[in-house]
């Protein structure tokens, strides 16, 4: 079907995309209820048949105002609280980069000593008349 004008147009044959596969369907037959059913059944704390599912639930409390400005301290402390742990990581990747250039140093010191003492051991093998 098409408008005359062009702003409409309707062609059957075409697909709506409600064709799609769903997957299995995890509907029961002859689990329907009425609204009345459903709610004689509410009010009385009857199970429904579906499964209660829980929230989880984390160690932060989210805080509840009865202010603006409550929430505008609140909000001044956690940026307070995200500058010092900021700066806590920083100077703990610095202290870790300084170990680790420590740990390079010696390392190379101690490769350069060993490296001396494989010269020295040779030059005396070199020195020493054959037996």
């Amino acid at each position: 079907m098409t408008n005359k004008k062009g702003k409409l147009m309707i062609h059957i044959g075409h697909s709506t995309g409600y064709n799609k596969d769903m997957g299995k369907s995890m509907t029961l037959p002859d689990q329907s209820l009425t609204i009345k059913e459903l709610l004689e059944k509410h009010s009385r704390g009857v199970a429904l048949g579906v499964p209660h599912v829980k929230g989880e639930y984390f160690d932060t409390e989210v805080p509840r105002y009865d202010d603006l400005t409550d929430m505008l301290n609140h909000k001044k402390a956690l940026e307070e609280q995200k500058k010092e742990l900021n700066t806590l990581i920083k100077k703990e990747k610095e202290a870790k980069k300084a170990s680790s250039v420590r740990d390079k140093s010696l390392k190379e010191k101690s490769e350069g000593e060993a490296s001396q003492a494989e010269q020295s051991v040779e030059k005396t093998i070199k020195k020493s008349p054959p037996q």
